[in-house]
């Protein structure tokens, strides 16, 4: 792929910059008119004012100015951008404007960059470039490498992105064509497990610990988050309810083993989605705090499948040969990825690296609405303990775990997302988590989830 971009797009392309020979043809005009002028005492009109748009090579600031003429023009710009021996350059080009004949024939409202005589000016084009580089870097990481692409870039951007697009899509026919994916065990497929994966013995092994991984890594970010907030510092009765809300977390992602589930294949439940989609086409790692005994761990798994607290997001986002759906950006309002994005990274070793580049994406924002939420929700509950439940008009004595947990860790707020889906935008939407009272059904679940390591102790 390299080669034939090389090949096709590397011959070298310039930008010759006339300055110079617009320099000469001036300097021979002003001895003309000087010549002209010698028999004529007849003065020029000024030209019109009229209004132009400057800022520096950095963007910092910008200011709206009027001129007549360049000398006004740099004049009113060295005031908003002081700087000795200060030029006047085209944003959209990044050629100098060095007379008045070239400054009149420019429309009003025209960008200009101020700098000095030696500087590199960033252009607006060369901007919108950098753009769509990132836009597509992120896309393929084929692109790491892709500083030699620059100038083509600039000048056919969706060309190249079609390009990628086209070059990825025929691979990955190409992989699966020929795949391993329906094997799973390290000794039929040797080369999957290469790197990181050489300590298990099955794919699905491999991948139920990528999904604990990702979910251990929301309940590290919740608990610095919450334990760094001056509320938890500061009050002794919110830090109480914070570390035993944390405590419930851990009970609660033991229950259903991390949701360890949602990238293995073997899981019977499949996410609702899944069935959607073929409609319209076809070693356990220690958390902070004390790690609950293995029987009591056991104990908890059993309560929660019993009482099927987690039964409706305990459920795997792939189909039983492994292949994962894009379910779209947020913005789209649904489980459908316009781009039709999909992977199957049990299919090859190269697959299952570009699968880290798939995200989980919180529809309700982890760090901007719902940690906060739950920050305002204990601060209520310990300086204002008079508080009734909305729904049984009884003093409220806890915060809801189990809605927050849920919107933390589950697919009930999570969406499997490519890169290119993932809208790292502030979103609209509220936290369902509010105040209990202990006549509230999800207080009575998680409490006597709680009690089961009385019920442990008491049987050892």
């Amino acid at each position: 792929m390299i080669n034939y971009i090389r090949d096709t797009i590397m011959a070298p392309s310039t930008r010759s910059c006339s300055n110079s020979v617009k320099t000469n043809n001036s300097s021979s005009k002003q001895r003309a008119t000087k010549e002209d002028g010698s028999s004529s005492s007849k003065e020029i009109p000024p030209a019109p004012m009229r209004g132009y748009k400057i800022t520096d090579n950095e963007r910092s600031r910008k200011y709206g100015i009027g001129a007549n003429s360049l000398e006004v023009l740099l004049t009113k710009a060295n005031n908003k951008f002081p700087r000795q021996d200060l030029h006047i350059y085209l944003a959209s080009d990044g050629f100098e404007v060095s007379d008045d004949e070239y400054l009149n024939s420019l429309p009003a409202q025209t960008l200009f960059i101020v700098a000095g005589p030696d500087a590199v000016i960033t252009t607006v084009f060369l901007i919108d470039a950098d753009f769509e580089f990132e836009k597509m870097r992120q896309q393929s990481p084929l692109l790491k490498v892709a500083d030699i692409f620059y100038d083509f870039i600039e000048q056919h951007p969706e060309k190249f992105r079609r390009m990628i697009s086209d070059y990825e899509h025929q691979k990955q026919r190409l992989v699966l064509d020929n795949s391993k994916a329906h094997l799973s065990l390290k000794d039929e497929h040797v080369e999957w497990f290469e790197g990181g994966e050489e300590r298990f013995h099955s794919k699905e092994e491999a991948m139920a610990v990528r999904a604990q991984t990702r979910v251990r890594g929301y309940y590290y970010k919740a608990k610095e988050e919450l334990t760094r907030n001056p509320l938890y510092r500061q009050n002794p009765k919110a830090r109480q309810v914070i570390n035993s809300v944390l405590e419930q977390f851990r009970y609660l992602l033991i229950g259903c083993d991390y949701f360890s589930m949602m990238f293995n294949r073997k899981c019977e439940q499949k996410h609702d989605f899944l069935q959607q989609h073929r409609q319209q086409t076809g070693d356990e790692e220690p958390d902070a705090g004390s790690l609950p005994s293995k029987r009591l761990r056991q104990l908890i798994k059993e309560y929660t499948k019993q009482h099927s607290i987690l039964d409706d997001w305990s459920v795997s986002l792939c189909t039983d040969l492994g292949d994962f759906y894009c379910q779209g950006a947020y913005s789209d309002n649904g489980n459908c990825c316009s781009l039709q994005h999909t992977i199957n990274p049990y299919a090859s070793r190269e697959n299952l690296i570009l699968f880290q580049v798939w995200n989980l994406d919180h529809q309700i924002e982890l760090s901007r609405t719902i940690l906060p939420a739950m920050v305002a929700n204990v601060e209520e509950l310990v300086t204002k303990p008079q508080l009734k439940c909305s729904f049984h008009n009884k003093r409220v004595v806890d915060i809801s775990v189990l809605e927050y947990f849920l919107e933390i860790f589950s697919l009930k707020n999570l969406k499997l997302v490519h890169v290119v889906c993932h809208e790292k935008v502030q979103r609209s939407n509220r936290s369902n988590g509010r105040l209990l009272c202990p006549d509230c059904h999800e207080y009575r679940i998680v409490q006597e989830l709680m009690d089961l390591q009385g019920a442990n102790k008491t049987t050892s």
